[in-house]
């Protein structure tokens, strides 16, 4: 049997049907996106040179110091010391300028230094099994592993050996020692299945016959992974948390090593779920390229674009390129990750989404998040809506019928994102962290009960409903997710360009309190009549909530804070108090009928404010005419007055 010809995972010494050679990849750093991105990897590279080695303990802007004072090998440290390691080892072979070699060859050494890296694996990770193996095993084995193969021609006989011993001992052994155990990430289908089964399935093809368990780690690798690849629900929805849509990569670099491995005679990645999980994350990435922060996110997030990169070269999608293309640079800022720049293929066209694209759109499976937006301006867009009526089965939150505003660029009701996690101790309590509490969403909230956390308190999407002219609308059913109620729905309409109405009809069988809190961006308060003013950075929001049954409501200002003992982090120390801010809305009854209206001003615009007319509607002043909003007859009616734009739920067709 043939040695292999190094490098041949990523990219190819020869020439080898469709896939991309050291040659071509060269040619690439010469013009266009290819160039910018090759810079961006060369410029730290070049950084790096008079860096030392990157260790748990290590400070640097993209990390949270909480880490390194624990000397924790955190995502972010063991990200940033394979990136170190793979630009090093991409440079030198575009260029070959061993110092770049050189400066991979010293961080591999200090990965492999049990005084400069104790454990590969977080601590908030050890009580889960020993040996300690978790996800940054897997990160650290793959990016190794790759960088092996690429350095591969440049090495001496001893220093390929000094890798493979190194690569054996502090992951590929421990991860065979736990098998026996059935460890849970053997048998899931999340992140941690596709990075610590997948990445040490990359390294087994990255090695090859240097390691004698290379097949073996392949061999247990491909059904797991067949497994995880048919989790995604039938339209490309993820079965986590839009924040972790990303993980997806982790399937993307397993299925582009195995196309590399099989000399391109394997190309899954134009397959299903790839291209319509893509489409699935565009969905829900509002401009300027910020991830809707539902359960395990954070408010702002860059959008991982780069499997993006991967898939339009498989598929030839041109609109997954201009995503792409559009977003990376973010990514690139916070995530200095260089594979993007291999998977970028510069002979394929980016176009922007056309008018057969639509606006919005409903997805059925796991969270059953819907999305609607003005339109597919990737820098700002008067408005962009989402919502959702389930709960993922990981990295999930409490908050099913969530719903979000976005507005020119920037978030006005906002969604608080997730905390740095409780401890092993406090996880079955998380709930009372108000992050992963009901409480802290813009959802109903009865008699001060948590919502109901098993698997089947679930809502469910009733009907939904899409114009590319006048706006959509959408209504749910969450009451399987409250404890000892009658019925809980939620009605959203979005007439375009940025009105936002959401009915919230609650049947009880007992009077009792309904709380409604909406999160916004600032720390803004309700005036004596109820009505408060969002203020983003450019963009303003009006708001106001009407009770339709004709009674006082109590209205406020309030703020989160975590309270002991449920105010520490899984590293021991106390959670940040951001005492975020939100509007609340409270009422007493049996039957509680609550409409919430939104108005959003764009920067050159005068706010206005809601004035009510009559008991159940309200009008608004704005810079597109007036615009009416009500409920009446069972129906919740939105309509421009000046220009006859209307959107009703339910629509009578």
């Amino acid at each position: 049997m043939p040695r292999i010809k190094r490098p041949h995972i990523a990219l190819t010494a020869e020439k080898t049907g469709s896939l991309r050679s050291v040659d071509e990849v060269r040619e690439a750093t010469r013009e266009g996106t290819g160039r910018d991105l090759w810079q961006g990897i060369l410029s730290r590279a070049e950084a790096d040179l008079n860096r030392p080695p990157i260790t748990p303990w290590s400070e640097f802007p993209e990390r949270e110091l909480i880490h390194a004072r624990h000397g924790n090998a955190d995502w972010t440290a063991c990200f940033a010391a394979g990136q170190r390691v793979l630009r090093g080892a991409l440079v030198h072979l575009v260029t070959g300028d061993v110092r770049f070699r050189d400066l991979s060859l010293r961080q591999i050494a200090s990965l492999f230094d049990p005084e400069d890296w104790p454990m590969w694996c977080d601590q908030a990770h050890l009580h889960q099994g020993s040996p300690p193996v978790d996800l940054r095993t897997g990160m650290l084995c793959h990016d190794l592993a790759l960088a092996y193969d690429w350095l591969h021609p440049s090495l001496t006989d001893s220093e390929r050996r000094f890798i493979i011993e190194g690569i054996d001992r502090r992951g590929i052994q421990p991860y065979l020692a736990r098998l026996p155990g059935n460890p849970f990430w053997l048998n899931e289908t999340h992140n941690w299945t596709t990075c610590i089964v997948g990445g040490l399935g990359i390294a087994g093809m990255a090695l090859g016959d240097d390691h004698p368990d290379s097949q073996r780690l392949v061999a247990i690798a491909e059904p797991i992974m067949a497994k995880c690849l048919e989790a995604y629900g039938p339209e490309g929805e993820f079965n986590e948390s839009v924040g972790y849509a990303g993980a997806i990569q982790l399937l993307v670099n397993y299925y582009l090593a195995r196309r590399y491995q099989t000399g391109d005679r394997d190309n899954r990645l134009g397959q299903a779920p790839f291209p319509q999980a893509c489409h699935w994350v565009m969905r829900f990435t509002n401009p300027p390229g910020h991830y809707l922060p539902f359960g395990d996110a954070h408010l702002r997030m860059p959008v991982a674009a780069q499997s993006f990169a991967a898939v339009a070269a498989a598929t030839r999608d041109r609109v997954l390129q201009w995503f792409f293309a559009t977003h990376y640079q973010a990514e690139q800022v916070l995530r200095h990750d260089c594979r993007g720049f291999l998977l970028f293929d510069d002979t394929l066209e980016p176009e922007p989404p056309g008018p057969e694209f639509p606006l919005g759109r409903a997805y059925h499976a796991y969270g059953q998040c819907i999305s609607s937006r003005t339109d597919w301006n990737p820098h700002t867009t008067a408005c962009v809506v989402a919502g959702k009526a389930g709960r993922e089965h990981n990295h999930a939150h409490n908050d099913v019928g969530q719903v979000v505003i976005d507005g020119h660029g920037e978030p006005l009701i906002v969604d608080l994102g997730s905390c740095l996690y409780p401890s092993a101790e406090l996880w079955d309590e998380r709930h009372r962290f108000y992050n992963f509490s009901g409480f802290g969403h813009n959802i109903p909230m009865i008699g001060d009960r948590e919502l109901r956390m098993t698997p089947d308190a679930q809502g469910r999407i009733l009907d939904a409903s899409f114009n590319r002219k006048t706006g959509a609308s959408w209504t749910i059913d969450s009451t399987a997710a409250y404890e000892d109620v009658r019925s809980v729905t939620r009605t959203v309409v979005h007439l375009f360009p940025g009105i936002v109405a959401v009915l919230d009809l609650v049947e009880l069988k007992r009077p009792e309190k309904v709380v409604l809190r909406w999160h916004t961006v600032d720390r803004c308060s309700p005036d004596p009549d109820g009505a408060f003013l969002v203020k983003g950075e450019i963009a303003r929001l009006a708001g106001r909530v009407i009770n339709l049954n004709r009674r006082e409501i109590r209205i406020r200002r309030g703020e989160h804070a975590y309270k002991a003992p449920y105010d520490r982090n899984r590293l021991g120390e106390l959670q940040v108090q951001k005492n975020e801010s939100f509007i609340e809305t409270e009422s007493t009854d049996q039957t509680v009928r609550l409409l919430s209206l939104f108005a959003i001003f764009g920067p050159d615009a005068t706010p206005s404010a809601w004035m009510p007319e009559g008991r159940d509607s309200a009008s608004i002043p704005t810079g597109d005419g007036v615009v009416r909003a009500g409920w009446a007859s069972g129906q919740l009616r939105v309509a421009n007055l000046d220009t006859g734009c209307v959107v009703q739920f339910p629509d009578p067709g």
